[in-house]
């Protein structure tokens, strides 16, 4: 049996060197291009989880496609609490967050938030459950639950949390073999260099379209027209509310105003409103 371990993309808070467990954010549009460019071969056959935050499940759509998934909450990173998306700069004078990076920091808790022990424990929990399947599996996680599994079953190798932590989209290929269990780093497919999948969307023909007949067109303000997207004329993230991640206001009936906003416009807008699917289907089941 192999269970693959991928961390998700990067996000702005990677960026900019916040931490972020619990919070629920997104790709950055860097994190989601440097997706685009990685390919894993993988058996059709294979089992899919995430941990079902927003940047897990868009990481899963841009690598492997709007495949079946299954959420496994206790696979979701260490959550920072009162320290979530600050930096160490902003909080190395707090005398709460020096207590918690003195001494034994996996046993500290910091302020309404959990232990290195504790997410540890119930990431363990949820990683036997797994194995106990028998099934190829594909889990892809957090930075910080990769680094727990990997320090549990590898302690030999003497690497810290922050030694295991493989960089955004990578991970590794646990291989359990009976009571033995071994590993490999998570290697890109070389082998289709050809073929139309390598291509980034945005080279592809099904990317971007335009109907310069439209009595509209452009709809929105541009100062580049030939670049203007016309693939997604009714934008689908306008369901999505707050959290499309567009340039809008809210008007006083309640309506959004996108009059302003160009992302399902754009050239290269394919990738970011693909990646935002899952969160449209979980509103698909909420509306059945």
């Amino acid at each position: 049996m192999k269970i693959t371990l991928v961390r998700h993309g990067m996000t702005a808070a990677n960026e900019r060197r916040l931490y972020c467990g619990s919070s629920d954010i997104s790709l950055s549009l860097n994190g989601v291009e440097q997706l685009k460019c990685i390919h894993y071969a993988l058996p059709d056959t294979v089992r899919f989880i995430t941990s079902g935050m927003r940047r897990c499940d868009e990481t899963l759509m841009l690598l492997f496609g709007n495949v079946a998934r299954e959420v496994v909450p206790d696979f979701r990173e260490i959550d920072f609490g009162a320290f979530e998306l600050k930096s160490y700069d902003q909080l190395k004078d707090d005398p709460a967050y020096q207590a918690w990076i003195s001494g034994g920091n996996e046993k500290n808790t910091p302020p309404l938030g959990e232990s290195g022990e504790q997410m540890t424990r119930r990431v363990l929990a949820a990683f036997d459950k797994v194995v106990s399947d028998g099934r190829d599996t594909v889990i892809v996680t957090h930075g910080g639950v990769i680094a727990a599994i990997m320090a549990f079953l590898f302690p030999r190798e003497g690497l810290s949390r922050y030694g295991w932590q493989p960089v955004p989209g990578h991970g590794y290929v646990l291989d359990l073999d009976g009571n033995t269990v071994s590993y490999c780093d998570l290697k890109e497919d070389t082998t289709m260099n050809s073929d139309w999948r390598t291509k980034k969307p945005e080279e592809c023909n099904y990317s971007f379209t335009q109907h310069r007949a439209c009595e509209f067109f452009p709809c929105h303000k541009t100062d580049d027209p030939d670049n203007f997207n016309c693939l997604f004329c009714y934008c689908p993230l306008y369901t999505l509310g707050s959290k499309c991640g567009g340039n809008f206001v809210y008007l006083e009936n309640g309506h959004k105003d996108c009059s302003n906003c160009l992302v399902p416009h754009r050239r290269g807008s394919y990738s970011y409103i693909i990646s935002k699917y899952p969160e449209l289907a979980e509103l698909a089941k909420k509306n059945r």
